[in-house]
């Protein structure tokens, strides 16, 4: 019983920890020609609000883009591909769990423990790259992780620049 309970509470301890990971994950069309994918400008996803964030963003995927080889030009000038991102957030529940205890029930054990919650936010970035010609989803990259509100600027860029990384070392896919 009591190592039932040890095994319990660490497992719900662990669990809060792995949401500090940024999962990454990407989808392709296998019949899209990349190699011809050489310019890109950008178009109306869901953006962020936040101009600070939106720039960051911006700026992260377009390093990305440059180290593909990809050059930005403007809409009227028939890119490639179009390029959007799209962000979401959501609020999860996060329980932190220790048990501790002496004794077996049948030693009358002594027996404690405490748990905490904690509201975590968490954020979803797509960026999807759109053949113009086409009009057809080419590549999606998608990241999600925790978002550490109290962040300071510097971390804040970090987290985005390796999030987008992570995301475009899967470009333009393996066939």
């Amino acid at each position: 019983m009591r190592i039932t309970m040890f095994a319990a509470a660490v497992s719900v301890t662990l669990l809060g920890t792995t949401g500090l990971a940024q999962s990454v994950s990407y989808d392709f069309d296998r019949s899209a020609s990349f190699s011809q994918f050489r310019t890109y400008a950008w178009t109306r996803g869901t953006e962020l609000a936040d101009q600070l964030h939106h720039g960051r963003v911006v700026r992260a995927i377009e390093g990305q883009l440059a180290t593909k080889g990809m050059s930005k030009v403007q809409p009227d000038a028939n890119p490639d591909v179009l390029v959007a991102y799209h962000t979401s957030f959501d609020r999860n529940l996060q329980i932190n769990a220790f048990g501790t205890g002496l004794g077996g029930p049948r030693f009358g054990g002594l027996r404690s423990g405490t748990a905490t919650t904690q509201e975590i936010l968490t954020g979803t970035l797509v960026v999807d790259i759109t053949n113009a010609r086409t009009n057809a989803i080419a590549w999606r990259g998608m990241a999600s992780g925790d978002v550490n509100t109290t962040a300071k600027p510097e971390q804040r860029d970090k987290n985005i620049n390796r999030a987008v990384q992570k995301m475009f070392k899967n470009y333009p896919g393996k066939r």
